[in-house]
């Protein structure tokens, strides 16, 4: 059957759910959550509202749905929602998603005719064709997927090849998912390793909208609290920078010296003492005029730490000047 051949029924919107299979949702994860198990479309619409005053981006969503419930309101519905029938009395939507939630902002104004939706009932026939062909749309769109969309999607794809073809290993299973969305295995496994970061890191990605680039580093990252401050960092930089200036400089000055401080540091080679007691001795006998002198000059080299080759050196030119000056006596 194909859809020329359709016919649009209204159906009550309260029997109407978004797709739980869905990579793609309009909610935060928690509130997809919420509504799947039954919470009602006017509660989620209250939380979303109150957590628009602080989140730029659900803002800009909650603004876009608004809009879209005046044209509907204004001009009607003009294109039927498309859905699945679950139950007698439950559906779950293929496409249209946007528009049903028009419909409940119109419900939540107080607009009764809004209660029911027009909508096309895919046979159960063509469901998987639908999927596919809602597959093929995601791909040519996914573009305007955030990274973590696309991860989600991912991950549920190479569930559905493992179940499909259980033969198939990891790897392969990754080229498939990367081949139907054009591109390299690596690149899947860049995407999927984003579903590893703490849940509250990966809702406060979704809502920035991070790329995949953006949070590459933050997968590094085990602690999730650390992960936190970082993704905030790339969501704030300005206030990463304030906070990097606020280090007292002496710190800062600290941190530049500190490799040449350990440096100084190093412990040296131990080194076996010098034993010059007898050489003094030595030159006493052979130089009595000048063994203050020659004791002077030995003692104030090895007390500025010279090295012993050094004082061992000096000694020697002493005691031979020592010992010319004495065959010329």
């Amino acid at each position: 059957m194909t859809e020329p051949q359709m016919t649009a029924i209204a159906i009550p919107v309260h029997q109407v759910r978004p797709d739980p299979e869905q990579p793609r949702h309009l909610l935060p994860p928690d509130l997809t959550q919420a509504l799947a198990e039954r919470e009602s479309p006017q509660e989620i619409l209250d939380q979303l509202r109150e957590r628009a005053k602080r989140d730029k981006w659900i803002r800009e969503r909650l603004t876009e749905l608004d809009s879209l419930a005046d044209s509907i309101a204004a001009d009607g519905l003009i294109q039927p929602i498309r859905v699945f029938q679950d139950a007698e009395d439950r559906y779950r939507i293929e496409s249209g998603e946007r528009r049903w939630w028009a419909h409940q902002i119109l419900v939540g104004r107080g607009e009764a005719r809004f209660e029911t939706i027009s909508a096309f009932i895919i046979p159960r026939i063509m469901e998987d064709t639908a999927v596919l062909r809602r597959r093929v749309a995601e791909n040519v769109f996914r573009s305007d997927f955030t990274a973590l969309e696309m991860a989600r999607a991912m991950a549920t794809r190479k569930e559905e090849i493992a179940a499909a073809e259980p033969g198939l290993s990891r790897r392969d299973i990754e080229k498939k998912v990367g081949q139907e969305n054009g591109m390299s295995d690596r690149r899947v496994r860049q995407f999927l390793a984003l579903l590893k970061l703490h849940p509250d890191v990966q809702q406060m990605a979704q809502q920035a909208r991070l790329g995949e680039s953006q949070l590459r580093t933050v997968v590094g990252i085990k602690e999730p609290i650390r992960q936190v401050a970082a993704v905030q960092g790339i969501i704030h930089p300005a206030k990463k920078e304030a906070h990097q200036s606020e280090i007292p400089s002496i710190t800062r000055q600290a941190e530049k010296t500190r490799p040449k401080v350990n440096r100084r540091a190093r412990p040296r080679a131990r080194r076996k003492p010098l034993d010059i007691s007898r050489l003094i001795v030595w030159a006493k006998d052979l130089q009595p005029r000048n063994t203050d002198k020659l004791v002077r000059e030995l003692r104030g080299h090895l007390a500025k730490n010279a090295p012993e080759r050094e004082a061992i050196s000096c000694l020697r030119e002493v005691l031979d000047r020592g010992l010319s000056g004495t065959s010329d006596s």
